[in-house]
């Protein structure tokens, strides 16, 4: 796109023609300016972003743009004030649209601005030709799920009312004379009866009638959504015609309900794994709470006992020792002062603060590195995953078809004697539905990953994790050169208590000889390779240094206790461990066998009640059908929140 040549004329006074100039100099789109005594020339590629700056400066100011030499005058007077009317699409809360008010209300290009609440309407006044676009981007800053749309007449209170609520209003109006003529006919037990009741079935069910119906054009014949109408269509056959209603209403009402919980569940995994977003500032002996996304460089953060350097920089003032273990991998504390250089994910583990003047962005720090690492880790089915998944890919034809078979043909064998069996069909339909613990196990296996987090365990493989349960075999490569701590030994010792074979690759100064560990002193890496060889079983192997990193991709999971020193290492790692504490290599352990624990009792939960059910639905044909629905609900609420118990 090229630049024109414009040029603003009946400049007033100096002040005005140096102010406008210092104006325009701002601006990135313009160039080539040249001041005359009473006008400015200069070249850009929007004239029209620039006439509200022209404008607030002097009103009586002519633009003109300069064509072979010919100059066609711009008018202000044409760019009249026009009211805009806005609404807004998925808007959860109205916090974010008060925002975007108070936004523009301090900008110029915009007047009268007012939002109605009882309307959801935004109103203002403006002569600017893109006001959409402007507010879009504007709002996308605030929350980009909110979408604005422009209304292009005014809109009272009553359009909003009908355009909201008529269709629903005229629905309930048929329903309740529906409902109304459906009552009255019980008595006389016609065939308008369960006709009028599979009509209000099919006016309380529309959502999940449109559902189905979208269900079975996409080939999908077995769909929760199917399945319950036709479950529910049954329960009407069989006479069971205000429970059955009730049902319905349950079952539509569980959705919020079970997405409510689904959110609060992730809403904790979220808050588990959340990153650290806000800071110290300290300016002129001040200290200010700043979001780190806003730090600049050159900026100081304090960074006080017990916290992390958030943002790599060096000292401005200040002497503290730092844990260092997650960038250099060595357990010693490193004294630091006024010049020396820190980097994010170093521990302040003294006891004064120390004030770090920033030399990179919040977005390239260590930090971020941590959630790249999890956010592009491939994704892979846990096997608990997949056992849950197959085990519902059997069991819900298995039930459909026995609820088919006990709905329709045996009625059609012999109705006098198993005409009741369609309300048990209908039970049966509605318990086919995807096992409730087929969710949760994914749920828990987030849950997990979030857990491990938090414990400083970054988790670069979602199947890493669970497959660390199927491990035969522990490897504990020790670090090189270095004496055997206490600390080691009481992880040897927690270790070899876990029902797998234990086998240590000392490295160290001193040979070690222990009779409950398989030992091995001193052995170069193909000897490694070759001993792994001939291990029993699926094979955990615990390394750090570049030197492992054949040993690291040759086991079935391999945990780096490095922390992120070696870019390699950690890349041929299934597990990182950024803490220095050697408890960790434990607690990877340990959370792993909790997370499948908790995936397997969900299953098994799950499956006990649903065999329970069954056995009182043939025992007890007459069983209310909403306790079925409601007994599900609160399964499916209630191992999805047991799915998060880990954290």
């Amino acid at each position: 796109m090229t630049k024109k040549t414009f040029e603003i004329s009946h400049i007033q006074s100096v002040e005005e023609l140096n102010h406008l100039s210092l104006k325009l100099n701002e601006k990135e789109q313009v160039s080539h300016i040249k001041v005359n005594k009473d006008s400015i020339v200069f070249h850009c590629l929007d004239i029209d972003a620039l006439l509200s700056l022209i404008q607030s400066i002097n009103k009586d100011l002519v633009v003109k743009e300069v064509i072979d030499g010919k100059k066609r005058e711009y008018d202000f007077a044409k760019k009249k004030d026009r009211q805009y009317y806005f609404m807004f699409k998925n808007m959860i809360t109205e916090d974010d649209i008060y925002v975007l008010v108070e936004r523009i209300e301090k900008d110029h290009r915009y007047q009268n601005v007012r939002y109605d609440a009882q309307n959801k309407l935004l109103l203002l006044t403006s002569n600017q030709r893109d006001v959409l676009s402007l507010l879009r981007k504007e709002l996308f800053k605030i929350n980009p799920s909110v979408e604005i749309i422009e209304h292009h007449r005014p809109i009272r209170s009553q359009d909003v009312f009908n355009e909201k609520y008529l269709h629903t209003y005229i629905r309930v109006g048929i329903l309740l004379v529906v409902i109304a003529l459906a009552l009255v006919t019980s008595k006389d037990h016609t065939w308008m009866t369960p006709v009028l009741w599979l009509v209000t079935v099919i006016l309380l069910g529309t959502p999940l009638l449109k559902k189905a119906w979208g269900d079975i054009l996409s080939k999908k014949f077995l769909s929760e959504s199917l399945i319950i109408f036709i479950a529910m269509v049954f329960g009407i056959v069989s006479g069971a015609y205000i429970e059955t209603c009730f049902a319905l209403i349950l079952y539509e009402l569980s959705t919020p309900f079970l997405n409510k919980v689904l959110e609060r569940s992730l809403l904790k995994i979220d808050n588990a794994v959340e990153m650290p977003e806000t800071g110290i500032k300290w300016k002129d002996d001040t200290e200010e709470k700043v979001s780190l996304y806003d730090v600049e460089i050159g900026d100081i953060l304090v960074v006080k006992p017990g916290e992390t350097v958030s943002i790599p920089g060096t000292i401005h003032k200040g002497v503290s020792a730092m844990s260092t273990y997650s960038n250099t991998s060595t357990y010693e504390p490193v004294v630091v002062k006024e010049g020396s250089h820190v980097r994010s994910g170093d521990v302040n583990v003294g006891d004064m603060p120390i004030y770090v003047q920033v030399d990179e962005t919040y977005e390239s720090s260590n930090y971020m590195n941590l959630m790249n690492i999890a956010s592009v880790a491939p994704v892979y089915e846990s096997k608990v995953e997949k056992y849950t998944k197959r085990l519902a890919q059997f069991y819900t034809p298995v039930m459909t078809v026995l609820g088919l078979l006990l709905g329709i043909v045996l009625p059609l064998v012999n109705f006098e004697d198993y005409g009741a069996y369609i309300h048990v069909g209908a039970i049966f339909l509605v318990i086919s539905g995807a096992l409730s613990s087929d969710q949760a196990t994914s749920l828990g296996m987030l849950a997990g990953f979030a857990k491990a987090f938090q414990n400083g365990i970054i988790v670069e493989s979602s199947m890493g994790l669970d497959s660390v349960n199927a491990a035969q075999t522990i490897v504990y490569d020790r670090f090189d050169g270095v004496e055997v701590t206490n600390e080691e030994l009481n992880l040897f010792k927690k270790l070899s208590h876990m029902g797998r074979t234990l086998v240590i690759y000392n490295d160290g100064p001193v040979a070690l000889e222990d009779d409950q560990y398989m030992i091995y002193n001193n052995l170069t890496n193909e000897e490694k390779m070759e001993k792994m060889d001939s291990l029993t079983g699926p094979v955990v192997y615990i390394g750090d240094t570049f030197k492992d990193i054949e040993l690291l991709q040759k086991s079935y999971v391999g945990i780096s206790r490095g922390g992120l020193a070696d870019p390699k290492v950690v890349e041929n790692s299934d597990i990182v461990l950024i803490d220095a504490n050697l408890n960790r290599v434990y607690e990877t352990f340990v959370i792993a066998r909790h997370m499948r624990t908790i995936a397997v009792m969900n299953n098994i939960l799950t499956v006990v009640v649903k065999i329970a059910m069954l056995i009182v639905a043939l025992s007890w044909t007459a069983i209310p059908l909403w306790i079925i629905v409601l007994i599900e609900i609160l399964l499916k609420a209630f191992v999805m929140r047991n799915s998060t118990c880990i954290l």
